[in-house]
This record gives C-alpha cells, structure tokens and sequence, in this order.
C-alpha cells in the first residue's frame, strides 16, 4: 500500500501562494484594524492600555548531510540551507482588546540542486475584543504552521528541509458573540464561529466550519443547585470529502457540595450524518465532578454516553514551589488536525507560556531577574532548543471527521539555572465512515485507526550571565490498524548553545541528529544549525 505522502512540498508557489498570501493579507490586516481601532478608543490613562510591538530578523544557516530527507546513502545530497527571517511580535492589554500576534516570513535559499528558493509563513495569533461593553465581543485567532500530509510518510526535523510529506496549511477562525442576563435571573449567551483551513498541497483537504452554540443558564430556589441548557449546530465542508452536519440539545444540573467540589450531570439528544448520508439520532448523558482541594490543585473529570461510545475529558492541573505539572485526556469528534484545534496541544509557546509563568509566579528568586512575570514565562521559552512557533506534536490531514482521543502530559521543573522539562502524548484516531474518503491516511492505506504517541524531553542550563546550554530528545511513533498495518518512527536529538551578542542581538549554534523508520521511506540526518536573531 501508497503511504499517502502528497506531493505538496510548503512551498507556496504559483497559485496557492497567491490564496494563501491574500488569506493572509486580510487576517493581518482585520487584527491591525482591531489594534488601532481600539487604541484610537482607548482613553490615555496610565495603566488603561498596554500595547507592544517588537520587530525582528533572524538568520539561519544549516548544513545538512541530508537536505531532502532521502533514504539510502546514495540518495543523500548534503549541503547549506540559508534561511532569512523578519517577523514580528504585537502584545496587546488594553481596556476592550486582549490579543497577540506572531508572524514571520522565512526565505529559504538552497546550495544543492535538490532545492529551488522558496518562501514560508509562520503565524500564531490569538485575541479577543470587545465591542460592545458587558454584551457583544469578537474572538479571532489564526495560525500558519508545517504539516504532515501522512502519519506515515518522512517527518521533517525542521521546516528547511526538503520534503514532499510536509505542506503549509493556514487556519483562520472569527467568533462573535454575545452574552447577557434576562430579568436578572436567567444567563444567555449566543455564539457563531466561522473557521477555514487549507493546505498548498493538492492531496490536503480544505476545511470550512461554520458553527452554532447557545446556552441558557440560571440558579434554583435550592442556593447550591444551577442549571444550564445548550444548543448547537455545526456544519463541515471538506473540498475533498463530503459537508456533514451536526446537532445536540443537552441539558445540564450541577450540584456544589462544598466550596471545593461539585458534581454534574446531563442528558440530551444528538443527531449527525458523520457515519451515514442520512441524519441519525442518539440519545446523550453524562456525569462529571470539578475538584479544586488547594488554590495550586485542580482536578475535572466528566464522561458521557456518545453517538460513538464512551465521550470524555479529564484534566489535572497541580503547581509546585519550584514545577508544574498539568494533565489532559479529551475523546471527542473532530474534524480538524489537533494543532488546528482548541482540545490540541498547539505551538511550543502555547503549551509551555502557563507552566513557566505559574513557576515564575511561585518564585521570587527566579521572576526577580525580569521586569515582570511575562517576560519571565517567556524568557524559559526562549530557553528551549526549539522555536516557540513550532507545533508540540506531528499529526496529518483528514479529509473527513473522526473520533479523536487525546492525552497530553506536561512537566516543568525550574531552578535558579537548570530547567527540565517532560512532555508525553498519545492521539488515536478513528474513522467514522462507514465508506471510503478521499486523499488521507485513512482511505489511502485502508486504516480504520490511526494511533501517534510520543516524549519530548528538554533540558537547559544557564551559564553565568545569559549564555544558555540546552538539550532536547524527542521521539514519535505512528501505527495504524486496518487491512493493512502500518508504522513509522522517528527519533530527534537536538544540542543548542545561545548567548547574547550585543543588547538587542542574540547567537546561537546547533547540532541534530534525525532518524526515521518506516518501511517505504526511512532516513538520517545529520545538522549543524547557527543562527542569529536581532531584536528591534
């Protein structure tokens, strides 16, 4: 069997560079409006607004004895990778508007003849405005990233490297909506999201959703008992699937024992057309407990009877003097790639910005050598051998929904100079069709499971003054179950020397050693990577 790799490189050129450009154009341009619209609004008190830009350019140059990714020793073709990257980074705290912005452009520049000059984006953005005091509001997020087109095809070590399994795939989302009280008693809330992604390569499916959700919530004459109703209303397109649709009405009660714990219970009906042409009801409940025993403790656990089985998300959260620990196991439909979703992990910065800001927070000793508790969380991102935009976790396209479940386990240990942290996933996949798709993994290699588990493990070391040492060993496994049984992994081991060179200009030097086994497309890489970043 095909491992579905594609053929799109990321590349960006021709038709879809020109889509993916003016896609972009106008997401830059609504987030600028927002920020100027609001800073025009806001009245200049001190304290009232906060808004910081930060310009950047950062050059890379990497040697590689392996720049495409081929297998077999006669495939190799080494040679230098030159990468130019400006970006830039908006911060925004004001009074109506709570949002960041991250984007930057990379031109890449090849000495071997494998490679032709080509242009990437890298996006991560995120924020929410409110238009109207106390009523109506506007959260907006997009992110640019490189994807896998196959679990099973050759997985990049960086975005430099040549290869036909990886594409650049954009997500934009736009929700408006607003929320109230009726006589007092009864609280609303009306929400519609509207989010597209698409991919450059011919074999990715484009998404589009489009997606309702309402909820009425209020008290009882008993102080402890509340109660909440919700509706929605959801509809998928795949450009190269088919649209389904889905719709639930569930009711919820929850009961406070104590100030500490309270328990949940719902029950309601649900009706899609996921795994049939034709719309098919299920019945729905649940129960479910939320736990905070110490203000650094919280603990949530809620499980329900699904269309598809057994639904559920757990989640642990706990902060030591000197660590954080959080814990996370979600099993839903979804009809994204995990990074393009709120249940998935997402970029380094996402999953690492709460646990080193909570660290920062609990350490006097450690947030005293910044100006303030962002710009410590911050500076230990900044620390690990791998970029803040880059995605936690390798996943693929879809063309279709599917039953994810998602476990996510991350740990972060800092002290004055050292910091460790641990980051363990597992993600299974499973089609819920009961007939062929098109152009993904699923129909591509006749697998009805697709299962990725991985660990990441980063350790830094700062020298005396802001020169750092970092090393990081990261490992990932995909295995899918079907008529045909299918695995490929793979092993990165990455060392990073950083150290500022001047006020505003920082130097790094790295090594990495890649290997990825499968039985169509294995491979190694060997890398010298040295970079320099100037900060405006």
């Amino acid at each position: 069997m095909g491992t579905g790799t594609g053929t799109g490189t990321g590349t960006g050129t021709g038709t879809d560079m020109k889509n993916n450009s003016v896609r972009l154009s106008i997401s830059c341009c609504f987030i600028i409006g927002c920020l100027s619209s609001t800073v025009s609004a806001e009245p200049r008190e001190q304290g009232a607004r906060s808004i910081a830009i930060t310009p950047r350019i950062t050059l890379t140059e990497t040697w590689s004895d392996n720049v495409a990714l081929s297998s077999g020793q006669n495939g190799k073709e080494s040679g230098l990778i030159t990468e130019l990257a400006p970006g830039i980074r908006v911060d925004a705290k004001t009074t109506r508007l709570k949002a960041y912005f991250d984007y930057a452009v990379r031109g890449q520049f090849y000495s071997t003849s494998s490679g032709d000059s080509r242009t990437q984006n890298s996006l991560n953005t995120f924020g929410t405005l409110e238009a109207v005091t106390n009523w109506l509001f506007l959260d907006f997020s997009g992110m640019i990233a490189q994807q896998a087109i196959s679990a099973f095809g050759p997985q990049s070590p960086s975005g430099s490297n040549i290869n036909n399994n990886s594409t650049e795939t954009s997500t934009y989302r736009l929700s408006p909506y607003i929320r109230g009280q009726i006589a007092r008693i009864v609280d609303y809330s009306l929400r519609y999201t509207w989010s597209t992604t698409q991919a450059n390569a011919s074999a990715g499916s484009n998404t589009e959703l489009s997606d309702w959700a309402g909820q009425l919530r209020g008290s009882t004459p008993f102080q402890n008992l509340k109660w909440s109703v919700d509706a929605t209303q959801q509809t998928s397109t795949f450009s190269q699937g088919r649209t389904s649709d889905a719709e639930r009405l569930y009711a919820m009660v929850t009961y406070t024992v104590v100030p500490q714990f309270r328990i949940s219970l719902s029950g309601g009906t649900e009706s899609n057309n996921y795994a049939s042409l034709n719309m098919e009801t299920h019945p729905t409940h649940g129960y479910g407990f939320d736990w905070t025993p110490t203000e650094r403790t919280a603990i949530s656990a809620f499980k329900e009877t699904r269309f598809f089985g057994d639904g559920h998300r757990y989640s642990f959260n706990h902060r030591f003097p000197l660590s954080s620990i959080s814990y996370s196991d979600t099993k839903n439909v979804s009809v994204l790639p995990n990074q393009f979703t709120t249940v998935g992990i997402g970029t380094v910065y996402d999953l690492f910005y709460p646990l080193y800001y909570q660290i920062c927070a609990q350490n006097p000793q450690i947030s005293s050598l910044y100006p303030d508790l962002d710009t410590c969380a911050k500076a230990g991102i900044s620390q690990l051998p791998i970029s803040s935009n880059a995605l936690v976790t390798s996943d693929f396209l879809r063309s279709q929904a599917t039953v994810q479940r998602n476990q996510q386990l991350a740990m972060a240990f800092q002290g004055s100079r050292n910091s460790l942290t641990v980051m363990f996933n597992r993600n299974q996949s499973q089609s819920l069709l009961a007939f062929a798709a098109v152009n993904d993994d699923f129909s591509q290699n006749n697998t009805t499971s697709i299962r990725q588990r991985g660990v990441t493990i980063s350790l830094s070391h700062r020298f005396s003054g802001l020169t750092n040492l970092s090393v990081m060993a990261s490992r990932q496994e995909s295995t899918g179950a079907g008529s045909s049984d299918l695995k490929a992994k793979t092993a990165m081991y990455q060392a990073n020397l950083s150290s500022p060179l001047g006020a505003k200009t920082t130097g790094s030097i790295s090594v990495r050693h890649t290997e990825f086994d499968s039985s169509t497309n294995p491979y190694t890489e060997n890398a010298i990577i040295g970079t320099v970043s100037v900060i405006f």
